[in-house]
C-alpha cells in the first residue's frame, strides 16, 4: 500500500514539493532521486530527519513533543508498521490551548511540512518515524498506564484494582482494562491522591511535574512508605530494578483540567538600543584593522616557531599563553585566529606540530583586504567554537564546535532583522534559543560567538555592520572589507631612538625588511620596531651588506632619510661584520689581524673552545662551526661563516612549510530554483498509485531452523503446522504456558519470527503479543 508521505507528497503543488526539496537538500546528496517512493525513503532516513530537526525552532519542536506524547499510545500498539500513529489536528489544537484554525499553530505547522515532518493525512497529522522517540519523555510525561501494566502479572492487576475501589475482573484482560480507565478518570485520580497521605501527595506532585520517573531506591519501600502506597494503587509502575514510572494519564490529572502544553510562536524582543551608522562604521573598521595586525603576527610566531600539538591532539594551554604573549593579545583571540587560519588553510599539522602552510606565503604578501578575506570567509561556519571552551586545547573538534557551525548563520540572520538603527544591549541568546532550541542549549558557546562576531567586525555596538551583512549575503566581501580597511603603508617613521613606527598595516615588502634588520616590539594601531647591534648583524648574516641595508632603509624612510643614529649603527655593525671568518674546515678561524687572533686565543671565555694557534692568522677550534660562531658572538665578536672554499655563508631564518590541505567542502553546491522546480515537475508526472504490495512473509527454511532450534519438543506435526502457519499468516491454536504458570489455550495470527520469539495477534487479548517458542505445549488446527 502507498505509504502516507508518498501520497501526499503526490498530491501537493510542484511549488510545495519545490519548496520541500530545498529545506531538505540531503535527499539530493546521492544519486538522482527516481520517484516519489524514493524521495519519500531518503525523507525518512533516520540521521537526516534528526539533523533538520535539529535546526527547527521553538514552537515547532514544541509541536514535535505534543505529538509524540498524544501517539505515544497508538505509537506503542503499532510499533514498527508502516502507516504509524496518526494525531487529529482537534487533538492537537486542544493540547496547546488553541484552536484548529488559529493562525499562529497553521505556521508552525507549515514549517514542519515545508521539510516533510509533519504532513496531512485526511484529517489527522502524520510525523516522520524516527521523530516519535525524539524525546525519552514528550511533556514529561510517562507512558500510558496500558503499556506500563501490559507485562504486569494478573495478581498484582487484581491487587491494583481492589486498592482503586474497582471489582475483581474474570479475566487478566478484564482486570487491566478497568485499571486503565480509572487512571483515565482525572477527577477519581486527584479524589484518590487527596485522600493519601501528605508524603504521598508531595511524592506524586514532584513527579507529575518534573518527570514520569522516580529513583525507586531514593524513597522508602516499606509497605507504609510513599512508593510503596503509590504503587499499590497503579499511580507509579516499578520497573523490578531502579525505576518506577508515572502513567501519563496520573501526570495529566495531576496537572489539572486547564493545563495546556507550551507553546511559544512569537520570538522573544530583545532590549534595543540605539547605534549611529558612524559608530557601527568605525568599530567595525577597529575590529577589522586589530584582526590583520593580530593574525598576522600570530602566523609569523608559528612560521618563526612551529607550535607542538599535545599528544592527545590539538594545541594545549602552554603553546597557547606562549603564542599570546608574543603576539600581545590574549588566549581567546589566539584561539579565533589559529582555528580561521586551519580552516582557511593557511596552517596545518605535521609531525604534530602546527606549521605554515605553503599558502602562508602568498597571504603574507598580500594587502590587508587579501589577509583578512580567507579569515573572514571561512568564520561563518567554523566547525569549532574558541571562545566557549577556556582551557580547553585548540584545533579539536566537538559538540560545541559542530553546534557553532549552525549558530553562527542563525546569528548574523537574528541580526540583520534589528530595526535600522538599533542594536541589542545584551546579545541574541534568547532568540537563538527560540530560533535553534536544540543547539543553543549552552549560555558559554551563545556568549563565545556574540565575541567572536564583535571581534572579526561583523557585529559592533549590538548590531549588524556592514561587513556582517556581506558575511550573511555571501555577496561583495572583499568590498566590505576594503571599505574599513586602510591600505598597506610603505614607509615607515625612523626615530633617533633607534626605532621605525608604522602608523598602520605596513605593506609586505616593508614588513619583511624591518622584521630583517630590527625586532617586532608592538602592534595595535601603529607597529613598532627596534634596531639594536644584534638585529643588524643579523641582517648582516642574511646576506644583506652595510650599504645595501642603509639603501633599503633609506628607501622605506618617510623623506627619504635615516636618524644619523641609525646610519652610524649600522656602519659600526658593518665595520666589524665579517672581521673575524669562521671556515667549516673543522673548525679553522682566521683573520688578517694577528694581534685580533692572538687577543681571541688568550680569551678566557674561549676556553671551551680549545683554540689552537696554527699561524699569526689561524685558529682551530675544536667545536664545529655553529658552536663556534656562538661561543665568539657571545664574546662580543662579529663572527662571519665561510663554507669550504671560503665563499661566505648566508644565515637565513629556517622556513617551516607543508602543503597547503584541499578542504572537502561539507555540502555539494546547492542545486538552483529552477533545477529543483523541474525535479518536482518530473516526479509529479511520472508518479503512479503503487497497489497494495503483499506482506513479505519468512521463507518456511528460516522458519523451519527456528522452530526446530527452539520448540523440539513439539511432534512433527505440530512442528510443520507451526512452519506452515508462521510462514502463511495463517490462524492456529496453541496451548501455551505463561511466566506465571498457568496455562491458556488461544488462537493466534503469526506476524513475524524472531528466533525463540513470535509475534502475533491474540483473539484472546485481542491485542498484539509475544509468545515463547518454548511455552507453546501443542498447536492444532483452527477448528
Amino acid at each position: 500500500m502507498t505509504s502516507p508521505l508518498v501520497r501526499w507528497l503526490a498530491g501537493i503543488s510542484a511549488d510545495d514539493l519545490a519548496a520541500v526539496l530545498s529545506r531538505r537538500p540531503e535527499a539530493l546528496d546521492r544519486p538522482q532521486v527516481s520517484s516519489l517512493t524514493d524521495l519519500a525513503s531518503r525523507l525518512q532516513d533516520p540521521d537526516a530527519v534528526m539533523m533538520t530537526a535539529g535546526t527547527l525552532p521553538l514552537p515547532a519542536l514544541q509541536v514535535v513533543e505534543v505529538l509524540q506524547a498524544l501517539g505515544s499510545e497508538q505509537h506503542e500498539a503499532r510499533a514498527g508498521r508502516q502507516r504509524g500513529p496518526a494525531v487529529g489536528l482537534d487533538q492537537l489544537a486542544a493540547a496547546l490551548g488553541r484552536k484548529p484554525d488559529d493562525a499562529e499553530l497553521a505556521a508552525t505547522l507549515s514549517v514542519l511540512t515545508q521539510r516533510a515532518l509533519v504532513w496531512p493525512d485526511g484529517d489527522q497529522l502524520r510525523m516522520a518515524g524516527p521523530l516519535w522517540s525524539a524525546f525519552e519523555h514528550p511533556l514529561q510525561l510517562g507512558l500510558p498506564a496500558h503499556a506500563l501494566f501490559e507485562g504486569a502479572p494478573a495478581a498484582a492487576l487484581y491487587e491494583i484494582a481492589a486498592a482503586l475501589g474497582l471489582p475483581r475482573g474474570r479475566t487478566r484482560a478484564t482486570a487491566l482494562a478497568g485499571v486503565c480507565a480509572a487512571l483515565a478518570d482525572g477527577e477519581r485520580v486527584r479524589s484518590l491522591i487527596a485522600s493519601g497521605p501528605v508524603t504521598v501527595r508531595d511524592l506524586l506532585t514532584k513527579v507529575a511535574w518534573e518527570g514520569p520517573l522516580v529513583i525507586a531506591g531514593y524513597y522508602d519501600r516499606p509497605r507504609n512508605g510513599p512508593l510503596a502506597w503509590a504503587e499499590r494503587h497503579g499511580l507509579l509502575v516499578w520497573d523490578g530494578w531502579q525505576h518506577a514510572q508515572m502513567p501519563s494519564e496520573v501526570g495529566m490529572a495531576l496537572r489539572g483540567p486547564d493545563w495546556r502544553a507550551p507553546f511559544d510562536p512569537l520570538p522573544p524582543a530583545p532590549e534595543l538600543v540605539d547605534v549611529a551608522p558612524e559608530m557601527l562604521q568605525r568599530e567595525s573598521a577597529a575590529a577589522a584593522t586589530t584582526a590583520v595586525e593580530q593574525a598576522s603576527a600570530l602566523l609569523g610566531a608559528v612560521a618563526a616557531t612551529p607550535v607542538a600539538l599535545l599528544k592527545a591532539g590539538g594545541v594545549g594551554a602552554r603553546e597557547l599563553r606562549r603564542l599570546a604573549k608574543s603576539v600581545g593579545c590574549g588566549e581567546p583571540e589566539v584561539r579565533l585566529w589559529l582555528e580561521l587560519a586551519y580552516a582557511a588553510g593557511l596552517v596545518g599539522v605535521s609531525g604534530m606540530r602546527v606549521v605554515p602552510t605553503e599558502a602562508y606565503d602568498g597571504w603574507c604578501a598580500a594587502d590587508p583586504t587579501g589577509r583578512l578575506l580567507p579569515l573572514l570567509r571561512a568564520w561563518p561556519h567554523l566547525p569549532a567554537a574558541p571562545l566557549a571552551g577556556e582551557g580547553s586545547a585548540a584545533l579539536v573538534r566537538d559538540a560545541l564546535g559542530m553546534a557553532a557551525y549552525d549558530l553562527r548563520p542563525a546569528l548574523l540572520q537574528a541580526a540583520s532583522e534589528l530595526p535600522e538603527g538599533r542594536g541589542v544591549a545584551g546579545g541574541l541568546a534568547e532568540v537563538l534559543a527560540w530560533r535553534l532550541p536544540m543547539l543553543a542549549d549552552d549560555p558559554a558557546v551563545l556568549d563565545g560567538l556574540w565575541r567572536e562576531a564583535h571581534l572579526v567586525g561583523a557585529v559592533a555596538h549590538g548590531a549588524l555592520t556592514p561587513l556582517g551583512r556581506a558575511l550573511l549575503t555571501g555577496a561583495a566581501l572583499d568590498t566590505a572589507i576594503s571599505a574599513l580597511l586602510p591600505s598597506a603603508l610603505a614607509e615607515a617613521l625612523f626615530q633617533n631612538d633607534l626605532t621605525a613606527v608604522v602608523p598602520g598595516t605596513p605593506a609586505a615588502a616593508l614588513a619583511t625588511l624591518l622584521d630583517t634588520a630590527a625586532v617586532r616590539e608592538s602592534g595595535g594601531g601603529a607597529v613598532t620596531w627596534r634596531f639594536s647591534p644584534a638585529s643588524v648583524r643579523a641582517a648582516l648574516d642574511a646576506g644583506n651588506t652595510p650599504d645595501g641595508l642603509l639603501a633599503d632603509l633609506r628607501a622605506a624612510a618617510v623623506g627619504g632619510a635615516l636618524p644619523q643614529v641609525l646610519e652610524y649603527l649600522v656602519g659600526d655593525v658593518g665595520r666589524q661584520h665579517g672581521r673575524v671568518r669562521v671556515r667549516a674546515v673543522g673548525c679553522v678561524i682566521h683573520a688578517e689581524d694577528p694581534t685580533l687572533v692572538a687577543e681571541i686565543a688568550g680569551a678566557r671565555s674561549l676556553r671551551p673552545l680549545g683554540l689552537t694557534v696554527l699561524a699569526p692568522t689561524v685558529l682551530a677550534s675544536t667545536l664545529p662551526v655553529a658552536e663556534t660562531l656562538a661561543a665568539l658572538r657571545s664574546a662580543g665578536y662579529a663572527p662571519s661563516g665561510e663554507d669550504a672554499g671560503g665563499v661566505g655563508i648566508v644565515e637565513r631564518a629556517a622556513r617551516h612549510r607543508v602543503p597547503a590541505p584541499r578542504r572537502a567542502a561539507r555540502h555539494r553546491p546547492p542545486r538552483t530554483p529552477a533545477d529543483l522546480s523541474a525535479l518536482a515537475q518530473r516526479l509529479l508526472s511520472s508518479y503512479v498509485d503503487e497497489p497494495e504490495e503483499p506482506a513479505v512473509r519468512p521463507t518456511p527454511m528460516s522458519v523451519a531452523r527456528d522452530v526446530r532450534d527452539h520448540a523440539a519438543h513439539l511432534t512433527a506435526a505440530q512442528r510443520l503446522l507451526l512452519i506452515g502457519a508462521v510462514s502463511q499468516g495463517t490462524p492456529i491454536e496453541i496451548s501455551y504456558t505463561d511466566g506465571e504458570g498457568e496455562s491458556t489455550r488461544r488462537v493466534i495470527e503469526p506476524a513475524e519470527l524472531d528466533g525463540p520469539k513470535l509475534s502475533a495477534w491474540c483473539r484472546l487479548r485481542d491485542d498484539e503479543r509475544v509468545f515463547l517458542l518454548s511455552r507453546i505445549e501443542s498447536v492444532s488446527p483452527v477448528g
